[in-house]
């Protein structure tokens, strides 16, 4: 086998990072582009502002930042990571989220505020991330016994949620001058630790880490685990997997209950945050829940790849909270990151391409040196 020929199989088992990159780079074009014509004469330096994070304004303070618009969207990146390779497209991340979210608050409000040290706000994590597991329970059932789309279902339950969790607030949490779910707490608020230090940020706190260990033990799982491979296994042949005696709807229980579960996991660790989040009283799905999906993309539905997937998005994000000062409206942002989470959509159909194109060529080379031997 010549060297030529090596290099080509090295390059195939890359072809995920390589589509990842091509969605990125393709994105960013599209943004620069937008930035430029809206206003020619800001655009490049709003452009630069945006891909460096706005440290060169922000400083430091700004890593903080970035490491709390992340720790979300990689709890919700990789519960969809753990999904789609087991062949469940969970589109009800919003609605696990949220109501994770909403189950951190009650508990911390009603609850772990008389518990002792860590008690206090580990407990709400626990409850957010069974009530996310829970609110997917009901089309996890319909779509294993019932064989009731999954996409459907989960999309439905996000409404559902959208306007129960409305009821929910104003019954047991609302604080009418402000508009918004009460105050967790200090107490039940995450630890701090050596984030401040790290970051030069005082609101800074443990989520990231948390959210990082998660996403370690989901790659564990998925990677190293038997359970892993039968949720892969279901994932890519359901028909052969049943064949070979592996349980495809306890697979499929199991899987969009962890992926549940981690949203509301994101949902807890949002909204027990020492940046102090609240929810608001209005009609409207997370967007957290959907920018899981994103980041799972980018990703190519790896749980190691979904950190730097959630710490990308969160860069721009951050980075586009200074475009008012070039003159920019703000929703140029949501603009710039919806083309690039399109991007990041086609990034699999990039994927299979690349695969395509390295085979017939891999094909074509294997052929020639078949022909020099003879």
């Amino acid at each position: 086998m010549s060297e030529k020929t090596a290099k080509k199989f090295d390059i195939s088992k890359h072809t995920g990072l390589l589509s990842s990159l091509i969605a990125i780079i393709g994105g960013l074009v599209f943004a620069f582009l937008v930035l430029i014509l809206t206003n020619p004469s800001k655009g490049v330096a709003a452009f630069t502002t945006l891909i460096t994070g706005g440290f060169q304004l922000g400083g430091m303070q700004n890593l903080g930042t970035l490491f709390y618009f992340a720790t979300p969207i990689l709890c919700t990146g990789v519960a969809m990571c753990v999904a789609f390779q087991a062949g469940i497209f969970n589109i009800g991340g919003p609605g696990q989220y949220s109501v994770g979210a909403l189950a951190a608050i009650l508990t911390s409000l009603y609850l772990s505020k008389n518990f002792p040290g860590p008690l206090a706000w580990i407990v709400p994590l626990i409850v957010a991330t069974i009530a996310g597991a829970a609110w997917a329970l009901i089309p996890g059932i319909l779509k294993a016994y019932f064989n009731v789309n999954v996409v459907i279902g989960t999309i439905m339950f996000n409404y559902i949620e959208m306007y129960y969790m409305m009821h929910w607030i104003n019954d047991y949490c609302y604080d009418a001058m402000k508009g918004q779910t009460r105050a967790v707490p200090s107490q039940c608020k995450l630890p701090q630790w050596f984030m401040p230090a790290i970051t030069s940020n005082r609101s800074a706190d443990i989520g990231i880490l948390v959210a990082i260990l998660v996403a370690i033990l989901a790659w564990v799982l998925m990677e190293k685990t038997q359970l892993g491979y039968e949720l892969k296994a279901c994932g890519k042949n359901p028909e052969a997997s049943r064949y070979a005696g592996i349980r495809s709807k306890r697979n499929i229980m199991i899987s969009i209950l962890l992926s549940g579960a981690l949203c509301g996991l994101g949902g807890g660790l949002t909204h027990l945050s020492v940046s102090g989040t609240y929810i608001t009283m209005k009609e409207a799905l997370a967007a957290e829940g959907f920018n899981g999906i994103a980041v799972c993309c980018l990703a190519n539905n790896s749980p190691l790849g979904a950190i730097l997937g959630a710490l990308f998005l969160a860069f721009l994000t951050v980075g586009g909270n200074y475009m008012q000062i070039y003159g920019f409206q703000r929703e140029i942002v949501s603009v710039i990151t919806s083309v690039i989470i399109y991007f990041a959509a086609f990034s699999l159909f990039l994927k299979l391409y690349l695969e395509k194109l390295l085979n017939r060529q891999k094909k074509e080379m294997n052929k020639v040196t078949g022909e020099e031997l003879k």
